[in-house]
């Protein structure tokens, strides 16, 4: 693997590690809300609109359009900008993000809690969606899931370096992002809401590969 596929993989798993983090953050503290995705604020906006609750409704309308916003602005960061200073910004509005989440009391309504978390895990996902090759989101597991398991199998039936190589990245990214998990589970049990503090250090670890990974172009 050429040196700049390296690091380019290290920054990708250390992002991982803080996409963990802030996703056992969210559903330990916000009552089982998961800030990094969509899919189940989306089914229950739709659940919101059927029963006629109109503040929930509001409520889950401003979680889509903080996790759309920032969606929207990475890509246009994407295309007038370089992907270091992408990448720089995403870390940027996280460390906001978790210095926010810190002082928003544990009373708060937890989608409008998580607005920041919506926000910049969305900025995230565009800003680390790719690395020596491959296309992975650093804020959830599911589709890292299933190319880490077409990896394993075409291995096995081709015995192919280049599905041992997909196999060994997605497991990888895999093992990162769970250990993250088990990193602010153990966090959350001892600090409670101001534990999202303790995401900032693999923030900062993030910015260094990433600086790095730069220097090596």
């Amino acid at each position: 693997m050429l040196r700049k596929e390296t690091t380019e993989t290290i920054a990708h798993h250390t992002l991982c590690l803080t996409g963990g983090f802030l996703g056992i953050y969210a559903l330990l503290i916000r009552e089982g809300t998961f800030g990094s995705a969509e899919t189940s604020n989306l089914i229950l906006l739709v659940v919101s609109g059927l029963t006629g609750t109109l503040g929930e409704l509001l409520v889950r309308l401003g979680a889509v359009g903080c996790y759309a916003s920032g969606i929207a602005l990475a890509v246009v960061g994407r295309r007038y900008w370089r992907p270091f200073r992408l990448r720089c910004l995403s870390i940027a509005v996280t460390t906001a993000a978790c210095l926010a989440c810190a002082w928003i009391p544990g009373e708060a309504d937890p989608l409008l809690a998580l607005y920041p978390v919506f926000f910049a895990t969305a900025i995230q996902w565009v800003a680390y969606t790719q690395a020596a090759g491959f296309n992975s989101a650093t804020i959830f597991s599911t589709n890292n899931l299933r190319q880490c398991v077409e990896g394993l199998t075409d291995y096995l039936c081709t015995r192919e370096e280049k599905y041992f190589r997909k196999f060994a990245f997605y497991g990888a990214t895999l093992l990162c992002f769970h250990l993250g998990v088990a990193l602010g589970w153990w966090c959350v049990q001892r600090w409670g809401i101001p534990s999202v503090l303790a995401c900032l250090p693999l923030l900062g670890g993030g910015l260094a590969v990433t600086v790095l990974d730069e220097r090596t172009k």
